[in-house]
């Protein structure tokens, strides 16, 4: 096994922990030290892994969002948006797809309750979230024949460091349409992805994501009403009365 990530202190202490908690004595854990965003950094160091180690299965979970009114982003937000939840996303699934493609293998994206469902406050978040969700089909589609097979997981709000920043900027409206989703917790949404990958499944929905999809897809006209609904209620509370 082998974890990415940018700080090599923290991969150092998770490498520890699994070392003391794996399965068996032939089961060896590594880590590599790079921003997924740059393929200079990443590529040659995963590579080098894959080479020596082989790989069956590539999780790819990475990004986050940074909450403000459409009015208040920049082109350079879209960019750097789609980059974080994107494009590091893309690097990792170049660099071991030579591999796959000769061996097989399973390719697990971890997109968001966002990519589907466009919210007040997550435009490039949600845009980057949907790409994620068109390349997995585009990818499920293609591979396919080659034994890779490709899934994507949405997980609703999660109990984590990168939504505790996120929760520093966001505003009134959203904060109020989000709290009335159920938080998640790291160790059920994990499970579920667990779950989901074992099953060999495309579409991973953890918690409330499965029905709400099933009504957007379904019953388009009362999954807008509703949502549309709230941020009326919302803006209410706040004194901002805007006609729909």
């Amino acid at each position: 096994m082998c974890i990415v990530a940018r700080n090599e202190e923290v991969l150092r202490e998770v490498r520890d922990e699994l070392e003391k908690n794996r399965p068996n004595e032939e089961q060896r854990m590594f880590y590599v030290s790079a921003d997924a965003t740059l393929e200079s950094q990443l590529r040659p160091s995963l590579e080098e892994f894959v080479d020596e180690y082989g790989c069956d299965m590539l999780v790819n979970c990475v990004g986050g969002a940074v909450p403000r009114p459409i009015q208040d982003y920049t082109l350079s937000d879209f960019e750097e948006a789609m980059k974080r939840n994107y494009l590091s996303t893309i690097i990792p699934i170049m660099t071991v797809l030579p591999h796959f493609m000769d061996n097989g293998g399973h390719i697990v994206n971890i997109s968001s309750m966002a990519g589907y469902m466009g919210l007040i406050g997550l435009a490039p978040y949600s845009s980057a979230k949907f790409a994620i969700v068109g390349l997995s089909e585009a990818l499920r589609h293609e591979l396919k024949p080659f034994g890779i097979h490709v899934s994507v997981v949405y997980p609703p709000d999660t109990d984590t460091p990168g939504l505790k920043e996120e929760e520093e900027t966001k505003f009134e409206e959203l904060k109020q349409l989000t709290a009335k989703a159920k938080l998640e917790q790291p160790e059920d949404v994990a499970q579920a992805i667990i779950d989901g990958i074992r099953r060999k499944r495309f579409s991973i929905h953890v918690g409330s994501s499965s029905w709400i999809n099933w009504v957007k897809r379904h019953l388009p006209w009362l999954y807008f009403w509703t949502i549309d609904g709230d941020l009326k209620k919302s803006r209410k509370k706040l004194g901002k009365n805007i006609d729909y």
